[in-house]
Parts: C-alpha cells; sequence; structure tokens
C-alpha cells in the first residue's frame, strides 16, 4: 500500500470509495475539494491524501483547518480537522485506516498542527467511534452536523 495526493485519474476510484459511506451530496462535495486540490485551488488549507492498493485506490482523507464550531473544544492553540476518512469496504481489516491515521498525524505535526479534531455522525457509531477510541482520541463533545444532519461526535487527540 503506499499514500499519495490524489490525482484526477483517482477520481472514478475515490467516488466509488465515497458512495459506499456517505450521500450523494456528500459525494459530490468531497470530490469538488478534491478537484479543486488536484487542479492548485486549495481553500481553508484542505489538503487530501490517497491509499493505493495494487495500483487502484481504496480509502481516502483529507485534512484541513477546524470549523468555528469546534474551536471550542479544541485543547491546543494549532488544531487541525480531520475532514474524512474512507477505506473501501473490501479493504477493511487490512490495516488501511490506521496507516492513514499515522500518516495523517505525521503529515498535520509537520504542518505545525499540535492536535487532531475529528468531527463524526451518529451513524458511523458503530465503525468509526471506536477506530478513533481505539487510536487513542478523547470524545470531547458534541456538536450539531448541519445540513439537516443529526449531532455529530467530536473526537480529539493532541499530536
Amino acid at each position: 500500500m503506499t499514500i499519495n495526493k490524489p490525482k484526477i485519474e483517482d477520481i472514478d476510484d475515490i467516488r466509488k470509495v465515497l458512495e459506499q459511506w456517505t450521500e450523494k451530496e456528500e459525494v459530490v462535495k468531497h470530490l469538488q475539494n478534491i478537484t479543486n486540490e488536484i487542479n492548485g485551488h486549495i481553500k481553508f488549507n484542505l489538503h487530501f491524501w490517497v491509499a493505493r492498493d495494487g495500483g487502484k485506490t481504496v480509502a481516502v482523507t483529507g485534512l484541513s483547518d477546524p470549523l468555528p464550531k469546534v474551536i471550542h473544544l479544541t485543547k491546543s492553540k494549532k488544531p487541525a480537522e480531520l475532514k474524512i476518512l474512507y477505506v473501501d469496504n473490501t479493504h477493511r481489516g487490512k490495516g488501511i485506516g490506521k496507516s492513514l491515521m499515522d500518516f495523517i498525524e505525521e503529515e498535520a505535526k509537520k504542518q505545525g498542527y499540535s492536535e487532531i479534531i475529528i468531527r463524526t455522525a451518529e451513524k458511523y457509531k458503530d465503525t468509526a467511534w471506536g477506530f478513533y477510541d481505539k487510536l487513542g482520541y478523547e470524545r470531547v463533545g458534541v456538536v450539531s452536523g448541519g445540513d439537516g444532519l443529526k449531532s455529530m461526535q467530536v473526537f480529539s487527540k493532541l499530536l
């Protein structure tokens, strides 16, 4: 497995991964943000990476400056926010998610961040929540999901 910046030829594989996990509107939003970064149009310091296995993109993650609604839950002066972390269902349980989180934590440190904040919807309670618990992230609060979403659990880890 390799972790690299996404390329335009990864978009179809990324779409397939996202469609397994999130709603169509979110898929469109994430693909637009990823395409923007590929084309050099970066907002909110939002950056993405993909994990490839055998040349196929099997996971995607992103990191950015945190949204204002989570700042009050941070513990440091320079937090980052994990924007997405999705692994293709056929590749779950192979350590890809953990490898991506290790990578993201190191990348955040390189960028001068001192903490990672993660917002995750209640629908991921049986998948993501335990995953972040196992990686040493602390549950620090709940925020509204916005756009009609229910509340979101917020996790934090100092780097």
